[in-house]
């Protein structure tokens, strides 16, 4: 049969041209890269590295450089044949819920015992050594040739939310020419690009597609078109491992907001947003910000030195290596809720810390209060999440090196140094603290990766170092890097210069600084004197007492009918759904009155996590399992868990 040419380029261009028209009005920034390249191919300015070939009635995609096909095979059947070897079962997929040990028993982490009935119930309703899906909610591609796999593969499993990966923009660009993708987007369906990206974007795409319809989070399905793209599924994988529901402990976070509401009627100090950015009390200061990485031991002398030609701030477990070499801080940080920040900041000195200004997230512990009221010390808190919204919200962190960073920024900082940021261990001896720390860790510098399959904490890496070309650090600790581009990304609007002293990681947005520069330049720098005190108190109130008496009215509407939920009946999956989705969206509409947004932010971080499970249970292919007896204990368990997360919500600021 005559193959006619004409037609079929005809055609080419008729579903590139309809693409083009699908990236411009759904991603414009992926439609500009892809015209940008087309636009430099034309006029010269690149060469193609690939073209799309007709051989033997199918399209291939040949490399120019060494004449290699892409598939080297009849990719219409290639596409039939590896959409055979996908289906609904939980292989070839990301299992998201958490099991117990090495068995197929679900698992719920500590302080999460509200959901943990469900899960005891799944586990013992459901076999899970033999898991099929009805549908499939979420699907992930790893690279996409000519994208015929992808549609003979959507044809079968027509997953709700679909995440498409290609690192090189030229293979997707080809793909254009083969390859529908409104199919993604039609009816209710959700497509997410990632094309071209590096390590960053694509995970910042991952979060967009991972984030959307979050309570279906249960079980993603991936299929990778080349073993060379590996890499990606292990990104994936650490992603996930970081980033899972259950991560969230909305029991802390709810005793955090607690100890919040009583440190305002205890009438403490806390920080005002509105003020920092009319005082910008530190414009003209230059900073010094102490962290406790190795790194710090070869500066301690010159900090010691300088420490009045600069503002020294410090985090709180480098207090007492401080005080044994009589540098006293300016500025002291501290943000974990531990009971160990009290031994922190218990300095062999109780007057020590007399003048300096002590910054806390509203989240710290009855022990290290005493501490600081004992001594009657200088504190103001900042609030750890957006409790009261008089004052503002300066932001939280993990990393108290991070927090100390961006609130000098906020608070007016232009010019800054950092010390002991290091993100990595001492690299001859593995200690991951500077010597004299109040804690002490140190890392097994003889642990390499585990496996390939394996992403852990512990596995050494080789990055780009700050002042060395490489450093080895871990998982773990490169967790401190990725709080500080955090950080700085946030920050991008303001202007302040930072200067990294530290023997670590490169952190991109900190210039690195030898300790020759820094001790040249501080020799011409005059002495500051300034009373921290009076700084911070200009920037810092007493707040009304809170009574939060509405609040209380609405949670109590709230556990009162979600207590009558519990006597609903429900006949059919549908039903039982129907019932519930109708409550959720009552007690959504209700805490949009409550004066605490964050009370509103731990329902929907606690629905995406007990709807997961909820959510895996329905849609699971198994016999019996779809009763009415079922659904009446399972709308029995949520509504429990729903009384109980609100009873202790409305305790918090009872």
């Amino acid at each position: 049969m005559d193959i006619d040419l004409a037609e079929i380029e005809q055609s080419l261009v008729m579903v590139y041209q309809k693409n083009l028209i699908f990236l411009k009005n759904n991603f414009f920034d992926i439609f500009e890269a892809i015209e940008q390249f087309s636009n430099d191919l034309e006029i010269g300015k690149i060469k193609e590295k690939y073209s799309l070939e007709l051989k033997d009635g199918y399209f291939d995609i040949l490399n120019l450089k060494n004449n290699g096909f892409y598939y080297a095979k009849n990719t219409y059947q290639d596409a039939e044949d590896r959409a055979q070897f996908v289906d609904f079962s939980n292989q070839s997929s990301y299992d998201l819920l958490r099991k117990q040990g090495d068995s197929q028993y679900l698992a719920m982490p500590y302080g999460l015992e509200d959901i943990l009935p469900i899960v005891e119930f799944i586990n013992k309703t459901v076999d899970l050594n033999n898991l099929t899906f009805q549908k499939i909610m979420k699907f992930i591609y790893m690279g996409v040739g000519l994208g015929y796999h992808i549609q003979e593969i959507e044809k079968k499993i027509d997953s709700y939310t679909t995440l498409i990966i290609e690192p090189e923009l030229e293979i997707f660009r080809l793909s254009l020419f083969t390859t529908d993708y409104s199919i993604f987007e039609k009816g209710n369906k959700k497509l997410f690009l990632s094309i071209g990206d590096d390590k960053n974007e694509r995970n910042k795409v991952l979060g967009l597609f991972y984030n959307y319809h979050g309570y279906m989070n249960y079980n993603i399905k991936h299929y990778s078109l080349l073993q060379n793209l590996d890499y990606i599924n292990k990104e994936i994988v650490e992603f996930l491992k970081n980033n899972y529901a259950g991560l969230f402990p909305y029991t802390l976070v709810i005793q955090n907001v607690k100890r919040t509401v009583s440190f305002m009627r205890d009438l403490d100090r806390f920080l005002v947003v509105r003020d920092i950015k009319k005082e910008d009390i530190f414009k003209n200061k230059k900073v010094l910000i102490v962290s406790a990485g190795p790194s710090l031991d070869g500066y301690i002398e010159n900090i010691k030195k300088y420490q009045d030609k600069f503002v020294i701030v410090c985090v709180d477990v480098i207090v007492r290596k401080l005080e044994k070499h009589n540098i006293l801080p300016d500025i002291i940080f501290s943000i974990d809720p531990s009971p160990l920040c009290a031994d922190y900041l218990t300095t062999e000195d109780p007057s020590y810390l007399r003048n300096s200004a002590i910054v806390l997230l509203s989240q710290q512990h009855d022990k290290t209060m005493e501490i600081l009221k004992e001594r009657n010390l200088n504190y103001y808190f900042s609030q750890f999440a957006l409790i009261n919204k008089e004052i503002g919200y300066l932001g939280s962190v993990s990393n108290v090196g991070t927090f100390s960073f961006q609130t000098m920024i906020h608070l007016g900082a232009k010019e800054l140094y950092l010390i002991g940021n290091d993100a990595c261990f001492n690299q001859e001896t593995g200690e991951r603290y500077s010597s004299d720390s109040s804690f002490s860790l140190t890392e097994e510098l003889s642990v390499k990766k585990v496996s390939d399959s394996v992403i852990s904490n512990e596995d050494i890496m080789e990055v780009k170092g700050n002042l060395v070309d490489k450093v080895n650090t871990n998982r773990s600790l490169m967790e401190f890097k990725y709080s500080y581009d955090t950080s700085i990304a946030a920050l991008s609007g303001y202007e302040y210069n930072a200067y990294n002293l530290s023997n670590g990681v490169f952190i991109e947005g900190l210039t690195p600084l030898t300790e020759e520069d820094f001790i040249s330049f501080a020799e011409d720098i005059d002495e500051i004197d300034e009373d921290f005190k009076e700084l911070f108190d200009s920037i810092s109130q007493i707040l009304d007492v809170a009574c939060y008496k509405k609040d209380i009215n609405i949670l109590n509407n709230i556990i009162q009918r979600a207590r009558k939920f519990t006597k609903i009946k429900s006949n059919t999956r549908d039903e039982f759904l129907a019932n519930k989705l109708d409550m959720m969206i009552w007690i959504l509409e209700k805490t949009k009155g409550l004066s605490i947004s964050t009370h509103g932010n731990i329902f929907l971080h606690y629905t995406n996590l007990v709807d997961s499970y909820i959510n895996f249970f329905m849609n699971l292919e198994q016999e019996n399992l779809y009763t009415e007896e079922n659904f009446d204990m399972l709308s029995n368990l949520w509504a429990k868990g729903v009384v109980a997360l609100f009873k202790n919500l409305k305790n918090s600021v009872s």
